[in-house]
């Protein structure tokens, strides 16, 4: 599966709720990825490094993949069905893969919080992506 490295360009508030847009890191695309409230909040902590008071759950799920000597490979958004988009969590120990099925928002949640890659397939890309101009006229803003 062919795919492209994003980077998180930010959590923005709009009138249909919460998205995430992720930017192409050489292109020119971005896709947006509406998240729940929760879900922006705890990206928004780990994109800033803020920590809580006490730990969220996603900071507790990156303490058990470590306690288990894994370590997060990168998070895939690798399909969309229906409106919906699909992505994969690749975790590794040494040679061994654990692929699981994922929220693209809780993949996000964690490869922030660990610097790890996020990629987008080419196929995802070229069905939902958008222009920075059509991202402009949508309404985002933090």
């Amino acid at each position: 599966m062919e795919s492209v490295k994003v980077q998180v360009k930010g959590v923005y508030g709009t009138n249909q709720g919460f998205a995430i847009i992720l930017e192409e890191m050489e292109g020119e695309e971005f896709l947006p990825v509406f998240i729940s409230k929760g879900q922006a909040f705890s990206i928004e902590a780990g994109v800033s490094g803020k920590q809580a008071p006490r730990p969220l759950t996603h900071d507790l799920i990156l303490k058990i993949i470590s306690d288990m000597d894994l370590e997060i490979e990168s998070v895939t958004i690798d399909d969309l069905m229906d409106g919906t988009f699909m992505a994969e969590l690749r975790l590794v120990r040494g040679e061994r893969i654990f692929p699981y099925d994922v929220r693209p928002s809780d993949g996000i949640a964690l490869a922030v919080r660990n610097n790890s890659d996020i990629f987008i397939s080419k196929d995802v890309m070229d069905r939902a992506g958008r222009k920075k101009e059509e991202l402009s006229d949508s309404g985002f803003e933090k």
